[in-house]
């Protein structure tokens, strides 16, 4: 039988080599707390972390637009608030103005205070949300409640209001119109209010009007708390889809690890036990390439 030391040498180096590559790719894997470091590694598991970053893109985009929409809807709820507050002023001076006791003087000064609550609510309608745009108007920016010369109201609400994506396939309206807001089933809130308070400022007797207004008056407050119930119910609908994102984003985040993180301790044991081979390897081919075929036979 021939014995080859070309054979015996290929093989030695064959060892070597797959030793200090798979050493290379340990103290790779090491230095950078990645199991794959370079796609051709694994590709299904490359493919896999291609689409986590995808999907921490989207989630970050999703937490930005529901912080945007948690912010929207306290401030739409706060205001709401303070439109409720401005109408029980209306309702307190209507009351009043409703006796037929009340002197010319007193009927004057009850319609200025109620001019000044429809302008109040006319401020309130036209409230800036926290990127400057008009909280309860349309997205082409402009005032969401328009005084006319007449005395009548225009309400903006062309183009409608855009919904924010808070997740995959969900959208959420994050504000008001001012129309819902002071458009009742007993007609155009500011548009009552504002007749009123002209003819109260006359100072004649207004009694029979101010007590057919207080019926729209109870039903404006209502359609308010019909809004602000709805601004709440979507508020809520926020905080749902926070919960849910935050879980997908940890359960996401654990298989990315377990599928993508090193356990280092685990790498420093196998790297020991390679080296000690490689060593061991690299020796006993030293002293076999030092023996010539000659040597090897005797």
């Amino acid at each position: 039988m021939q014995i080859s030391s070309n054979l015996m040498f290929d093989r030695s180096a064959t060892r070597m080599s797959t030793l200090m590559a798979t050493a290379t790719k340990l103290q790779t894997q090491i230095a950078t707390g990645k199991k794959i470091n370079t796609p051709s590694e694994n590709v299904a598991v490359a493919q896999q972390i291609a689409e986590f970053d995808r999907k921490d893109a989207d989630a970050a985009a999703y937490a930005t637009n529901l912080k945007l929409s948690e912010s929207l809807l306290k401030q739409s709820d706060a205001t709401l608030g303070s439109i409720t507050d401005q109408l029980q002023r209306a309702t307190d001076l209507v009351t009043q103005a409703a006796t037929g006791t009340l002197s010319d003087a007193n009927r004057k000064v009850i319609g200025g205070e109620l001019s000044a609550v429809v302008d109040a609510l006319v401020g309130l309608g036209n409230t800036k949300d926290l990127r400057g745009q008009p909280l309860f108007g349309s997205a082409s920016g402009t005032d969401a409640v328009i005084r006319n010369a007449d005395g009548s109201f225009t309400y903006n609400t062309a183009p409608k209001l855009s919904e924010i994506p808070i997740g995959d396939g969900v959208s959420i309206q994050a504000t008001e119109t001012a129309s819902r807001v002071f458009n009742s089933s007993a007609g155009d809130t500011l548009a009552m209010l504002a007749q009123l308070a002209t003819a109260l400022q006359t100072g004649t007797d207004q009694s029979g009007a101010a007590r057919d207004a207080l019926a729209p008056l109870k039903a404006a407050g209502e359609q308010v708390s019909i809004v602000q119930a709805s601004v709440g119910a979507r508020a809520a609908r926020v905080d749902l889809q926070q919960g849910l994102l935050d879980n997908a984003n940890l359960d996401r985040a654990e298989l990315r690890s377990s599928m993508e993180d090193v356990d280092v301790t685990e790498a420093y044991a196998e790297l020991s036990k390679t080296l000690t081979i490689l060593n061991a390897t690299q020796q006993s081919f030293s002293k076999l390439s030092q023996l010539s075929l000659f040597n090897y036979l005797r």
